[in-house]
């Protein structure tokens, strides 16, 4: 892994780690979401830090560089992220949509009380 690979995650890292931290200490970000962006962080410091780390994981995967070993694990991570999100969201829609139709049921009854 070159030397201007390791300095370009670890730079992301510390970015990704201060805006974190800032959504933490501002209570915009629940410490559950949280504690993912900070192992992702912590991957990524690993791998720059100790890049021979990439180098046997690329030998025991049989991907051909460790370059490409970094690019592949960032986006499976994201990507289990992202179908973590899009499941807490179908959960959130149904459970909106469940409330509104009880709200509406509610307000009819109680309209027909009124009459």
């Amino acid at each position: 892994m070159t030397v201007s690979l390791r300095i370009v995650l670890i730079a992301f890292s510390l970015i990704t780690a201060i805006f974190v931290f800032r959504k933490i200490r501002k209570s915009q970000m629940q410490i559950v979401d949280s504690l993912f962006w900070i192992l992702f962080i912590g991957m990524l410091v690993l791998l720059s830090v100790f890049p021979r780390i990439a180098d046997y994981a690329c030998k025991w995967l049989g991907v051909m560089s460790p370059v490409n070993f970094v690019f592949l694990a960032i986006i499976f991570l994201l990507l289990l992220k992202v179908f973590g999100l899009s499941v807490k969201i179908s959960f959130l829609e149904n459970k909106l949509q469940n409330l509104v139709q009880q709200y509406a049921i509610d307000r009819n009854i109680e309209r027909e009380k009124n009459e």
